[in-house]
């Protein structure tokens, strides 16, 4: 659930935790950051400065086992 959450935080360009006190707000009656949050959706997070440094291999292949294969052998056990 937390990963679809996120993912859907990101996508809206909004946070987990700013969602988390629209939904905790509305819950408990305080419309004013229901509002404030409003006014956020939709803006787009700043694209922090390491993002795309690294390069990704499209023909190696992504499943989670090849991931940790790929950690064991640069880092060890």
């Amino acid at each position: 659930m937390y990963r679809r959450i996120k993912t859907r935080t990101a996508q809206e360009g909004s946070t987990v935790r700013a969602i988390t006190l629209v939904l905790y707000s509305q819950w408990l009656g305080d419309e004013s950051r229901t509002r404030t949050m409003r006014q956020t959706r939709g803006r787009r997070p700043k694209t922090p400065s390491w993002f795309g440094c690294v390069k990704v291999d499209p023909n190696l292949p992504h499943d989670m086992d090849s991931i940790r294969d790929s950690i064991v052998r640069q880092h060890g056990e």
